[in-house]
């Protein structure tokens, strides 16, 4: 089977990205990438130029892939089941993230500038208005301040650890931690439906849906 060029980047992104995420930007060589895809390193080279080229791809491809769920999940979502989905979503993403890679992607700055700009900003967007829509429907207590509740959102995510201890564990602390926050700032009708969106609350793994 003759490989087109589109299909041989998307390979090379899919192999690299794992490569990267899991032994980190700094042990991952292009030379590497190359032996595991059975590729020369100049078939590499022609479809990225440089390793920095190539991590820029791959992290626009996982973020795009996340976030373009998660705006599916919540489009059809009331208001209070679509923050939940975000901050579940946003969670699974995370774990994706193993400590090599999360020590080496600050020295990328042009890749690392992407989570922000792919990623955080369209999400805080996406939240805000679910948030004021949550706030129009008395679901949420009307003296709630966006800001806040997405700084805790943010700050609850990063500081659960990635790549090793109990990972039912972890997933345990962040779900208290955001559902017992949401609680606080809806109303009665909020913590309602705020309920019945936990009865089927499951983690998925978001390796599964690139």
């Amino acid at each position: 089977m003759i490989m087109n060029n589109n299909m041989l980047r998307r390979r090379i992104i899919g192999a690299a990205a794992e490569c990267f995420l899991k032994y980190g930007i700094k042990n991952t060589s292009m030379n590497f990438i190359s032996e595991i895809l059975h590729i020369s390193k100049r078939t590499l080279y022609q479809s990225f130029p440089s390793k920095r080229d190539l991590l820029k791809a791959c992290v626009t491809f996982r973020l795009e892939t996340s976030r373009r769920r998660i705006e599916g999940r919540c489009d059809s979502a009331g208001p209070i089941e679509a923050i939940v989905c975000m901050n579940y979503g946003a969670y699974a993403f995370s774990r994706m993230f193993y400590p090599a890679f999360r020590k080496d992607i600050p020295k990328y700055p042009d890749a690392l500038v992407l989570f922000e700009e792919e990623y955080r900003t369209p999400l805080c967007k996406m939240c805000y208005g679910h948030f004021e829509e949550a706030k129009r429907m008395r679901l949420i207590q009307p003296e709630s301040n966006f800001e806040f509740a997405f700084q805790f959102f943010e700050k609850t995510l990063l500081t659960v650890p990635s790549g090793d201890g109990d990972e039912n564990r972890q997933a345990e602390i962040y779900t208290n931690a955001i559902l017992t926050y949401l609680a606080g700032i809806c109303t009665g009708e909020g913590r309602e439906r705020l309920n019945n969106v936990l009865v089927e609350i499951q983690y998925e793994n978001e390796d599964k849906f690139v």
